[in-house]
C-alpha cells in the first residue's frame, strides 16, 4: 500500500514520540531541581539498571534502521524524525521550529569529537582517544545490551579505535577489557552527560508536542456533556484505515502530554567530563 506523505509521517512521529516516550520518563529518572540555581536541574537515575535501559533505548533510538514499509523512512527514530522537519505534513504557525531545534541538537551533540583518556589496565595501555559521542554510546549501549559472546562488532569497533590511535591489540584481548570501557563510560562519561542527554532528549518529546497541538485541537472532538467519549476527525490526506489508526494513536499520545516538565540541565554538567582533556 502506498501511503501519502502525511500518512506516513503521522506513522512515524507516532512510532517516535512513544520511542521517546521510553527513555524520558519518571520510572527510569528523576529530575531535581538545583536550589542554588533556579532553572537549573539535575537529573538521577534510579539505579544502574535504570542507566543502562537509558543508554540502550537512546542507541537504538538514534542509530537502528527502522523498516521503511512501517515509516516510509529506511533509517532510524532520529532520521524519521529529520524527515518529518522537511515534509512538514502538520505545520501550522511555526509549530515545527522547536521540533527542528531539538533534532539539530541532538545531532550536534552526538557527532561532537573530544580527545578523551582513558586507562585500561587488562591492556596495560592509557589511551587518548577522539571519536564522535555517538561511538561512546555505541560501545557503552550495546554492550549494555549484550552478553560477552555477543560483543564481536563491538571487539572489532574498538580495536580499530585503538589501532587508529597508535595501539595495536589483537583482537582477542579486547574482550577482556571490555569492563575497563564500562567502568569509564557508564559509571563516569554517561554519569556526568546524562543530565544534558535527558534535556536533549525531553526537548524532542515537547518539539513533537509543540509541532502537534494545533492539529490535536483541530481534530478533536469531545463528546456529550455527561460522556467521556471523544473522536478525532482525520485529516484530508490521512484516507486509509492504518494510517487513521496511527493517526488516532499519535493523538491520544498528544492528548496525554510529555511525561516530564520541561527543563534546563545544570550548566556545570554541559562541559566536560573528567576523562576529556581540559585547557
Amino acid at each position: 500500500m502506498n501511503y501519502s506523505a502525511s500518512e506516513q509521517e503521522a506513522i512515524g512521529l507516532c512510532v517516535c514520540l512513544e520511542a521517546v516516550d521510553d527513555i524520558a520518563n519518571h520510572s527510569l529518572l528523576e529530575l531535581r531541581d538545583v536550589s542554588s540555581l533556579p532553572g537549573e536541574t539535575e537529573v538521577y537515575f534510579h539505579s544502574h539498571i535504570h542507566q543502562q535501559l537509558f543508554l540502550i533505548r537512546l542507541l537504538d533510538f538514534v542509530k537502528e534502521i527502522g523498516d521503511k514499509q512501517l515509516t516510509g523512512i529506511q533509517g532510524s527514530c532520529l532520521e524519521v524524525l529529520r524527515s518529518a522537519c522537511i515534509t512538514e505534513s502538520y505545520e501550522i504557525n511555526g509549530g515545527i521550529n522547536d521540533l527542528k531545534e531539538s533534532v539539530e541538537q541532538l545531532d550536534k551533540w552526538l557527532n561532537y569529537q573530544m580527545p578523551i583518556t582513558i586507562w585500561l589496565p587488562t591492556l596495560n595501555i592509557n589511551a587518548t582517544i577522539e571519536i564522535s559521542r555517538l561511538d561512546f554510546l555505541k560501545i557503552s549501549g550495546n554492550h549494555s545490551k549484550h552478553n560477552l559472546s555477543r560483543l564481536t562488532g563491538v571487539s572489532k569497533d574498538i580495536a580499530k579505535i585503538l589501532s587508529d590511535h597508535g595501539h595495536s591489540v589483537p583482537l582477542e584481548h579486547i574482550p577482556l577489557a571490555l569492563d575497563d570501557f564500562r567502568e569509564h563510560l557508564e559509571e563516569n562519561f554517561f554519569v556526568y552527560y546524562g543530565t544534558w542527554l535527558a534535556e536533549l532528549m525531553n526537548n524532542i518529546r515537547w518539539g513533537v508536542q509543540t509541532y502537534l497541538e494545533p492539529t490535536f485541537r483541530k481534530s478533536y472532538r469531545a463528546g456529550g456533556t455527561e460522556s467521556f467519549a471523544y473522536t478525532y476527525e482525520y485529516p484530508i490526506e490521512v484516507k486509509h484505515d492504518v494510517p487513521r489508526q496511527w493517526f488516532w494513536r499519535l493523538m491520544n499520545n498528544i492528548r496525554v502530554r510529555p511525561y516530564l516538565k520541561k527543563f534546563k540541565g545544570a550548566h556545570y554538567l554541559k562541559k566536560k567530563s573528567s576523562l576529556e582533556r581540559r585547557e
